[in-house]
């Protein structure tokens, strides 16, 4: 899903470390860096209205709720085998915060129904916010996401 941010700093030259600035500065040496250049491009493409301080529990929610539908839609789809398979590969494959888990052990431990509320808060923000039928079923159930049986799809 294409976002406006991505949009200004590409249109704007911004193309990460090849191009010297992105979301960081990377004038001095290959470490990005705190760029105020930055403050202009996001005022321009923040919503009318929007919030400008978002709380850390708030930041929390908008990346891992669309993480964790994701990861659903593919437990749901059968790409992985196992629910531990999905923690294992966003711990080591994107850096996902070992203490907590995974994103789906981060979910057991905050309830699927929990889930679901804070699902529902952000729903206007669009489909990546949207349930799937897989967390729909286990929040009636009680169930928990870890437990799931192992789900039939490639070896």
């Amino acid at each position: 899903m294409p976002t406006r941010i991505l949009d200004e700093l590409v249109a704007a030259g911004r193309l990460g470390q090849k191009s010297g600035a992105g979301f960081y500065s990377y004038a001095k040496g290959g470490k990005g860096a705190d760029d105020p250049a930055l403050a202009a491009i996001l005022a321009k493409v923040r919503r009318e209205g929007g919030k400008a301080d978002l709380s850390l529990e708030e930041i929390q929610e908008r990346l891992f709720l669309p993480m964790l539908t994701e990861a659903t839609r593919i437990l749901a789809e059968g790409i992985v085998r196992e629910p531990g398979d999905v923690d294992m590969g966003l711990i080591l494959g994107i850096g996902f915060p070992a203490f907590r888990g995974g994103i789906l052990r981060w979910a057991d431990n905050l309830g699927i129904e929990t889930v679901l509320q804070k699902l529902k808060k952000y729903e206007g923000l669009g489909a990546r916010f949207q349930p799937t039928e897989l967390l729909r079923k286990m929040a009636a159930e009680g169930a928990h996401v870890l437990r799931l049986r192992r789900s039939p799809g490639p070896a």
